[in-house]
């Protein structure tokens, strides 16, 4: 069995001891006795062979290493940073031309459509403007006619007028029956017949019929002029009966609202089918005369409907023309709209392109700024120490100081008193900052804090020194 020796070992009252040392054998604690005691000897005899002086410069020799190389790190990341902007530069360059050209191609692309569509619009034109020569060749008869038949009904008027007005009011039938004893004169007429209508609803009174075309007839025995609402019916009456082109509103003993300007009147309602306003009927000399007239009149005005209803493919051809052109037209301009999204996505991505790049250099510079954030936190480290909140430093004063001990980085770094100041803010609490003018550039005072003086910072050469070492105390 092997013998064990008991030994009594002191260490100081605030200190713990590892729980594991009650794991250990008696051999393993002699060798970390042994091993401990070896290596606390090796450094007192170490520290004892320096003296002050090496201290120092040794200490100095490792903050100025330490110094260079982050002068050299510094330099590196400057280097890079130029390189990579310049990099991103010439990128954002021609990717911004590159856009230029495509938007100028889109550009030209614009303008050639558009001189398309002037070419189409006066093509068009020339088109239109000869059928409508044509057209106005073909209707050229029928306007002299109608200009030859107002004179004959102005003299016709003028001749009426002379004549003692009758007093006599017909009402009823008796108009209808003094109407036929008017019809009376196309007896003679080729085909003529008088049908009563009275008795169907939207048929009128009367249709005469002829050889040669139908006339719908509706006779008003009225004391005052014939009112808006019978001209309306018999325009319906018209329009209902599509294979009648005439109707006559006759009023025996008034005139016909809005149409007694002249003793026979004319509308078209359609190219096909036109109302005749015959005003005051009965006060004339000869009526029936006046009714043959109508007659002739319409007859020429048939004659011309016939034709215009032959040439009628001629305009169903220019109408098919013009919807072909109204759909290139269409189509040309949902191109244009397209090539104008297309623009302006764009131009979005251009600008969202400009947002990117210009996050990535505030990036870069916000790295390049964090970057001096060890050599403020050193500083900060030796020179500041907290206090009450009563204790208060200002922002110049700690400028100055920071300044003083830095004066090799302040201009390489670009640090300037506003960084310093962001700086400053990032290391206290906003509550702490007393801030007496509201522009953002002034100065203000730091609440708790204290600047450390001369007796803290390095000892001076000749000044004894204390080192703590493994628990061992060395003055000299």
């Amino acid at each position: 069995m092997q013998t064990v020796k008991v030994i009594s070992i002191t260490i100081p009252q605030t200190e713990f001891v590892p729980e594991i040392i009650h794991e250990f054998s008696p051999k393993e604690n002699y060798l970390m006795i042994k091993i401990g005691s070896d290596c606390l000897k090796e450094g007192r005899l170490a520290i004892a062979g320096f003296s002050q002086q090496e201290i120092y410069k040794k200490i100095k020799e490792e903050y100025e290493e330490q110094i260079h190389r982050l002068e050299m790190d510094v330099l590196v990341e400057k280097e890079m940073h130029k390189k990579y902007s310049e990099e991103i530069t010439k990128l954002y360059k021609e990717k911004e031309q590159e856009l230029k050209n495509k938007q100028q191609q889109l550009e030209e692309y614009i303008q050639t459509l558009k001189t398309q569509i002037k070419s189409y619009e006066l093509e068009n034109n020339s088109i239109i403007q000869k059928e409508v020569e044509r057209a106005k060749e073909k209707y050229e008869l029928l306007l002299q006619e109608k200009d030859r038949q107002n004179q004959l009904n102005r003299d016709a008027f003028d001749k009426a007028i002379q004549l003692t007005n009758k007093s006599t009011t017909y009402k009823g039938s008796e108009g209808e029956k003094t109407f036929c004893e008017y019809a009376e004169t196309f007896q003679d007429f080729k085909g003529f017949d008088l049908i009563d209508k009275h008795t169907q609803g939207g048929q009128g009174d009367f249709h005469l019929h002829f050889e040669e075309f139908d006339v719908l007839v509706d006779a008003k025995n009225y004391k005052k002029k014939v009112p808006i609402d019978q001209r309306e019916k018999i325009r319906k009456d018209l329009l209902k009966n599509e294979h009648l082109h005439f109707a006559w509103l006759v009023s025996l003993n008034t005139t016909i609202d809005k149409f007694d300007k002249s003793p026979i009147m004319y509308e078209w309602i359609n190219t096909t089918q036109c109302i005749v306003y015959i005003n005051n009927l009965s006060s004339f000399e000869d009526p029936k005369k006046i009714l043959r007239i109508v007659w002739f009149t319409c007859k020429e005005l048939h004659r011309l409907i016939e034709e215009v209803h032959y040439d009628g493919s001629e305009f169903s051809e220019l109408k098919e023309k013009n919807y072909k052109f109204l759909d290139k037209v269409k189509v040309l301009r949902k191109t244009i709209r397209e090539v104008n999204t297309s623009m302006n996505a764009t131009r979005n991505l251009i600008q969202l392109m400009d947002n990117e790049l210009r996050e990535i250099l505030e990036t870069e510079t916000a790295e390049i700024v964090s970057s001096h954030y060890s050599l403020f936190d050193d500083w900060w480290k030796q020179n500041i120490m907290l206090g009450e909140d009563t204790k208060r430093e200002m922002s110049t004063t700690l400028w100055s100081k920071f300044k003083q001990d830095n004066k090799l980085f302040i201009k390489d770094m670009d640090i300037t008193v506003d960084k310093f100041k962001q700086y400053i803010k990032s290391k206290v609490p906003l509550s702490s900052l007393i801030i007496k003018n509201k522009n953002s550039n002034s100065a203000f005072e730091i609440k708790g804090i204290l600047l450390k003086n001369a007796e803290n910072k390095v000892i001076e050469e000749g000044e004894k020194i204390e080192v703590d070492f493994f628990g061992g105390t060395i003055k000299k």
